[in-house]
């Protein structure tokens, strides 16, 4: 499970929900 700014990002989904987990990104700023 990869790492990014100290959170956990699943593999198992799609990279648009998966950045949404990082505080601040939703899922309109993860599809820029």
């Amino acid at each position: 499970m990869p790492r990014i700014a100290g959170i956990n990002i699943p593999e198992n989904k799609q990279i648009l929900i998966a950045l949404t987990y990082i505080y601040g990104i939703g899922l309109a700023l993860s599809r820029k």
